[in-house]
């Protein structure tokens, strides 16, 4: 039962659609939990028609993914449930819990649908099998071609129910991918794969994708004019509009949306410069001999991560904006880059070489130790956050190209991602969907 696991705590909501009350037991998970037993069930058709677009299993499988991405979900295998969806209710008395408890089920998810021309309203409900109550009720209206984002929010409010916190899969992430031939192109998709869009089409190279705070538009670098500039893609809009050409090497927008902190080449030396929204220049923030790269925001916006060789090998270095301080972060190893600062403050992930090989490493942000998360698997490198502070994408060559995979921050649950049969890299992980 859920009191296996590490602490439990109880929680009491109401819904406005569900006017309901249930006793909810949320669990903290640590390293070498166990992973919770979960059943799926596809849902009922409660329309008139039949399943023509078989969202009675897309629902199920969305949530399901998303569940095991987690980490702290074991999805029961669906061809050993013994009910039939179609022939039992999703409300309690309509079904018989027994089904559920013989296969091990500790908790189970039911649902319904039903079409409404283009839209589509579901139903979902998570139920503790033990005690035979239900835990929470939603229920959710959209466009039916957005069924999976509706499986999206359920699942994140699973892991509400259970941690305390909301999920993150209700998101998308960008990457570069080689995958529709041998130039770098920008892609957006969601963590299931679903949705995918390419954002370029240049037939050049295409790099480090980053979002605004908004997740509207994707700031990145692009050869497509022979030199590296810096474009913003307005995803809604479906429009390109230069940044800056002055040799655009990649950056980040600040958590306000105000500033993007960039890295510019100028006679010869790269530093790096706040533009504001117009691209035009609003402070140089390093001006050293040294390669100044890769800078990262904290999330109160005081202080950038960054890389530099200021000290003979790259390095992750910590700005402070207001006084222009800067202090080295970094001193395990020879060779360390690409941070990027967690949602939370506390951590920043980055790249860094160990043992010949590169590795993801957290440190907190006011130094001491680092703490390496991949090991003994190929090249690991470009971490980004989940929104959420409690998952990161990282890129790997462990099964030979290089594909975007997803761990929890503790190094745990590492599970691919892509496999668009060339190199997927440089993932930026989105801010949660509204």
């Amino acid at each position: 039962m859920i009191g296996r696991v590490l602490a439990l705590f109880f929680l009491c909501f109401s819904l406005a659609a569900h006017p309901l009350q249930a006793q909810v037991r949320g669990l903290i998970i640590g390293p070498g939990a166990e992973r919770y037993p979960i059943a799926v069930s596809p849902l009922k058709n409660q329309g008139s028609g039949p399943d023509g677009k078989r969202f009675s299993e897309g629902i199920a499988d969305t949530i399901a993914r998303d569940l095991t991405l987690s980490g702290w979900f074991r999805v029961l295998d669906r061809s050993a449930y013994i009910e039939d969806p179609q022939r039992t209710g999703i409300t309690l008395g309509s079904f018989d819990f027994r089904d559920w408890s013989i296969l091990g089920a500790e908790a189970l998810i039911k649902g319904g649908f039903t079409p409404q021309g283009e839209d589509l309203l579901v139903e979902l409900r998570l139920f503790d099998v033990y005690q035979a109550k239900e835990v929470v009720g939603k229920r959710y209206t959209g466009k039916a071609k957005d069924f999976r984002r509706i499986a999206h929010k359920f699942a994140d409010e699973i892991i509400f129910q259970f941690t305390g916190v909301r999920g993150a899969f209700d998101s998308r992430f960008a990457y570069v991918s080689t995958g529709g031939g041998r130039f770098k192109e920008i892609y957006v998709s969601h963590l299931d794969g679903s949705d995918k869009m390419q954002v370029t089409d240049n037939r050049t190279i295409n790099l480090s994708p980053a979002w605004t705070p908004d997740g509207r538009s994707i700031l990145y670098t692009s050869y497509k004019e022979g030199n590296p500039s810096l474009y913003v893609f307005d995803l809604f809009a479906g429009k390109d509009t230069k940044f800056s050409s002055r040799g655009g090497l990649g950056g980040k927008w600040s958590p306000d949306g105000r500033l993007a902190a960039v890295s510019l080449e100028r006679e010869g030396n790269t530093d790096i410069y706040l533009l504001d929204r117009s691209g035009k220049t609003a402070r140089r923030l390093t001006d050293d001999m040294a390669i100044d790269v890769s800078p990262s925001w904290s999330p109160d916006g005081n202080r950038l991560a960054f890389v530099s060789n200021r000290s003979g090998t790259p390095q992750i270095y910590i700005l402070e904006l207001a006084s222009g301080k800067t202090r080295r972060l970094t001193y395990s190893g020879g060779y360390n880059t690409s941070p990027d600062w967690s949602p939370k403050g506390d951590r920043i992930a980055y790249t860094g070489r160990y043992g010949g090989r590169f590795n993801i490493f957290t440190i907190d942000a006011q130094g001491g130790n680092p703490m390496l998360l991949t090991s003994n698997s190929g090249d690991n490198e470009d971490a980004s956050w989940s929104p959420d502070g409690r998952f990161l994408l990282f890129t790997s060559n462990r099964r030979g190209r290089y594909q975007i995979h997803i761990m929890q921050a503790n190094g745990e649950s590492q599970q691919r991602l892509t496999a668009s049969g060339g190199d997927d890299t440089n993932p930026s992980w989105s801010p949660r969907s509204e």
